[in-house]
C-alpha cells in the first residue's frame, strides 16, 4: 500500500470512529468513476463535520494534505452553502453530479450532494432561455461570416455555439452541462432523454463542428 492509499484508509477510519465527522466524500474524478483514474490522479477528499465540531479537528485533518492528496474539511453548514447557485463557486456544482458519499452517517450529506448535482428548478427556464439565445446568435453570426468568406471568424463562432447548446439541452432536463472531461461519458451513461439521436451519432456530428467549423 502506497502513501496515498495509506492516508485514504486512515481518513476512512477517522471518519468511521470520530463522532464529529459526518461524512467522507470524494471530489473530482474519484467521485464519478474509476474509468477516469490514472497513475497521475490526485486524491481530493471532503470530510463533512458537525457544525459544533472543535476547531482543532479541521487542523488535524488538514495535516493529511500533501502535493497529491487534497483534503477539504468543512462543517455541514459550509458544505451545504458551497457551490450555491449564483455564488462564485457555482461552476463546481457538476462536481457533485452522479456522486455518492463513501460514508454518510446521517443520509443528510447525500441529499445535499444530490441537490447540488442538478440545476435548481427556480432557475431552469432562465438558464434555458439565455443558453438558447446565445446558441442561436452564435450560429447566426457563423453563417453570416461563412457567407462573407471570413472563414476563421466563422469557425470561431461555430465552435463557441456548442457550449451554450449543451447547457440548454441539459437544462431542459434539469441537469448541469458536464465538464469537457466527462462529455462523452455523461452522454453514454446518463443519456439525454430529449436528444433525438443516439449518443454515438450525436458525438460524431458534434466533432465536425469543433474541427472544421462545419
Amino acid at each position: 500500500m502506497d502513501e496515498l492509499e495509506k492516508k485514504y484508509h486512515e481518513l476512512l477510519k477517522e471518519t468511521e470512529t470520530n463522532p464529529d465527522i459526518l461524512a467522507f466524500v470524494w471530489c473530482g474524478s474519484r467521485g464519478k468513476s474509476e474509468k477516469f483514474l490514472t497513475q497521475y490522479s490526485d486524491y481530493d477528499a471532503c470530510l463533512v463535520l458537525k457544525d459544533e465540531s472543535p476547531a482543532e479537528l479541521k487542523k488535524k485533518l488538514e495535516a493529511y494534505k500533501s502535493e497529491r492528496f487534497e483534503i477539504w474539511p468543512r462543517t455541514l453548514s459550509e458544505f451545504r452553502d458551497h457551490a450555491s447557485w449564483g455564488s462564485e463557486k457555482e461552476w463546481d456544482r457538476y462536481n457533485f453530479s452522479h456522486n455518492k458519499a463513501v460514508i454518510d452517517k446521517t443520509g443528510e450529506v447525500q441529499r445535499i450532494i444530490d441537490e447540488k448535482g442538478k440545476l435548481p428548478n427556480e432557475v431552469q427556464r432562465e438558464v434555458i432561455e439565455e443558453a438558447l439565445d446565445d446558441y442561436i446568435n452564435q450560429v447566426y453570426r457563423s453563417a453570416k461570416y461563412w457567407r462573407d468568406g471570413n472563414e476563421l471568424v466563422a469557425y470561431f463562432d461555430a465552435t463557441e455555439s456548442l457550449p451554450p447548446l449543451m447547457t440548454a439541452l441539459y437544462a431542459l432536463e434539469g441537469r448541469l452541462k458536464p465538464y469537457n472531461k466527462y462529455f462523452e461519458w455523461e452522454l453514454k451513461n446518463y443519456p439525454l432523454k430529449l436528444l433525438p439521436w443516439p449518443p454515438d451519432e450525436f458525438v460524431a456530428d458534434y466533432k465536425p463542428i469543433l474541427e472544421p467549423g462545419d
